[in-house]
């Protein structure tokens, strides 16, 4: 497993996310803080031999012993936006646009810089 290269792309995948930010694509920005997240899970599941994942940093966190409280909720609530920040059908009128704003976007950056910090430390 190339586990450098995924938390590199994971860091790279957050610079996308602060750019989002700074063009006012929000809904975009909590998507790529996800996907970062959930990068940085999948070097992390993969180096530990954890072959039970999908999308959810959440369930992939969870299966790693040292795996805090805050990690995991902060993963939680990257997970809410897996789906939302990306399909009209998740809302009953509007698009992700309109349901994601800038204080959101920036928590789930610094949510998202977490995980890997974690991460990484995991990893060594």
């Amino acid at each position: 497993m190339r586990a450098k290269e995924w938390i590199e792309q994971a860091k790279r995948t957050i610079s996308s996310a602060e750019h989002s930010i700074a063009g006012g694509y929000f809904e975009d920005a909590c998507f790529l803080a996800h996907h970062a997240a959930l990068l940085g899970a999948m070097a992390l599941a993969t180096r530990r031999s954890i072959v039970d994942t999908g999308s959810s940093v959440y369930f992939i966190l969870s299966k790693v012993d040292n795996a805090t409280k805050d990690i995991l909720h902060k993963a939680r609530m990257l997970d809410t936006f897996y789906l939302p920040s990306r399909f009209p059908y998740c809302f009953e009128k509007g698009t992700p646009k309109d349901y994601f704003d800038e204080d959101t976007a920036k928590e789930a950056i610094v949510n998202a810089k977490a995980i890997l910090g974690f991460i990484e430390e995991e990893l060594g």
